[in-house]
């Protein structure tokens, strides 16, 4: 059986202690398992392997990626691992049952794409020894539960600065700022850019609100977009306020925007086709919403079937528009 030696730093922490160090990913393929709990329900803790997951991994690292995080690992016995202090070095036995991992199972499925592939490719391992069964399902709930993600709306911020916004992200973004900067903007400081506020509407939630009108509309001149959208929302307040509803307040609970957002549509269609040069005027826009909100703002505020609110002010809206 092939063995390999690898260079570490041994780290304590309380009464734990691991080495730190790196690995080729054919090593770490090849010396790694898991023990998924649908498969093992008395000792298994690690969830069920994706493939299309592991498969992004892989396809990842062959357009030249790079992995900095550390794939956690607990040596088994099988590992047969010994330390050397002298030349702060481990030795073990490579093998399947080696190495139990505790996180990074979806990239150890995805180097395992790249074995026959000869590509040469080094990842950071943090190596746990002398574990029991139980400090590995503790150490395993420890990673999954304290380890807080960096929010959905941060990563949306950031993909500007590294080049990696879609064509619609950009156009969403570019409203956004709209929104959020322009002096006349129904939706001034009513919105929170980098993460979720109590009170505001995150950059998540527009997005997913917006993104159904650029693809109605394939509207690429996001001023126009925001003067007509704000248009809209200024219309909605006059009719909120008629009917003693605080649309100023409610607005920013997510589901009650994605229904007010996704009912433009369907006012923005009737404008563009009866009175096109009049679509960025409030007047046009509520003469419509005074049609679809009025009875409906308590059923929209406290609505968690959102398609069905939409649905419903669009019959409102129509049924109301027909002449005979």
């Amino acid at each position: 059986m092939a063995t390999d030696t690898i260079s570490v730093t041994l780290i304590t922490q309380g009464k734990h202690k691991f080495y730190s160090g790196t690995m080729l990913i054919d090593v770490v393929a090849e010396s790694c398992s898991t023990n998924p709990r649908s498969q093992d329900p008395e000792e298994g803790f690690q969830r069920n392997l994706d493939e299309g997951r592991a498969e992004s991994i892989a396809r990842y690292i062959r357009d030249g990626g790079t992995i900095p995080s550390s794939i956690i690992l607990s040596a088994q016995s099988d590992s047969a691992l010994s330390y050397s202090s002298r030349n702060k070095t481990i030795t073990f036995e490579i093998c399947s049952s080696a190495f139990l991992i505790l996180d990074g199972q979806h990239r150890v499925y995805g180097f395992r794409k790249l074995l026959n592939e000869g590509m040469k490719y080094r990842v950071p391992v943090i190596i746990y020894s002398e574990l029991s069964p139980i400090e590995e399902a503790r150490i395993f709930i420890d990673i999954n539960t304290l380890q807080r993600p960096v929010p959905k709306e941060l990563l949306l911020d950031i993909k500007r600065l590294a080049d990696r916004e879609s064509s619609d992200e950009r156009l969403l973004d570019e409203l956004f700022t709209s929104f959020e900067q322009f002096s006349d903007s129904y939706l001034l400081n009513k919105l929170s850019r980098i993460d979720k506020q109590k009170g505001k509407i995150s950059k998540v939630t527009f997005y997913d609100a917006m993104r159904s009108i650029l693809k109605e509309f394939e509207i690429e001149d996001t001023e126009k977009l925001y003067r007509i959208m704000n248009s809209y929302f200024l219309a909605a307040h006059d009719v909120s306020s008629e009917n003693s509803f605080n649309l100023g307040e409610q607005i920013t609970k997510a589901t009650l925007f994605k229904i007010l957002v996704s009912h433009a549509r369907a006012i923005i269609s009737i404008i563009s086709d009866n009175n096109p040069t009049l679509i960025e005027r409030v007047s046009e826009h509520k003469k419509y919403l005074s049609r679809s909100l009025p009875g409906s703002f308590s059923e929209i505020s406290s609505s968690k079937a959102y398609t069905k609110s939409v649905d419903a002010l669009d019959k409102k809206l129509l049924r109301r528009n027909v002449t005979i």
